[in-house]
């Protein structure tokens, strides 16, 4: 019997019907980065003044509890459930992309990924593409810089740690993709993938993440 993730009880997803109403969905977020505005369809001042590499940013929920609890549970608790809960709040806004564009999971160095045991980006990410049926592009980027975690560091430093950290290992054959994270803060991570992907050829990046903080 399938049960609710954070209330037990019986549930044909990963939420009852009572648990959905947990996550706070964006109000007015920004058309490009998805950080909440005042006004809808609006832009923020730093995607007008500094327009990042890609197009728009789908996003599911408010960085807030008991959102903000479950992405730490799922990070450092390898509390699986959790990726269930991010994948299945994606896959109605995700529907509005045609189901031939692939997913990237924002992948992990080497290092950390051995640390941790696992990517959490890839935990949601091949949920989504079981269930819609999408390409799942694992291993086409690569994280090539042993980066600070970005939430420990100060809003100027985000954008040096992230400069160059990654590369595109192999060719990929389409001119959209998708690349999927669990959590946004700035967009800095999402600017440095997006700029790579699109030096390798890539027309198009539509960033993809579960949650996303006021910036």
């Amino acid at each position: 019997m399938k049960r609710c993730a954070v209330c037990q009880v019986h549930a044909e997803n990963a939420l009852c019907n009572g648990c959905q109403s947990l996550i706070q969905e964006p109000v007015n977020p920004c058309v490009i980065c998805a950080k909440p505005l005042n006004q809808s369809n609006g832009i923020c001042g730093e995607c007008r003044s500094d327009p990042p590499s890609f197009i728009k940013t789908i996003c599911a929920a408010v960085y807030e509890p008991p959102v903000s609890l479950w992405v730490q549970q799922l990070k450092f608790g390898a509390r699986m459930d959790r990726a269930r809960i991010m994948a299945e709040a994606l896959l109605g806004p995700l529907n509005s992309i045609d189901n031939q564009t692939p997913i990237i999971p924002m992948p992990l160095h080497p290092k950390r990924l051995k640390s941790r045991g696992y990517n959490q980006a890839y935990e949601i990410a091949r949920i989504i593409s079981k269930k819609q049926n999408r390409r799942l592009f694992s291993e086409v980027l690569i994280r090539t810089k042993h980066t600070a975690m970005q939430a420990e560091l100060h809003e100027k430093q985000r954008s040096a740690n992230v400069r160059a950290a990654f590369a595109v290992n192999g060719e990929i054959d389409v001119n959209t993709v998708i690349v999927l994270d669990d959590v946004m803060t700035t967009g800095q991570t999402m600017r440095s993938v997006s700029k790579c992907l699109l030096k390798a050829g890539v027309k198009e990046v539509i960033g993809v993440v579960f949650a996303r903080t006021g910036g």
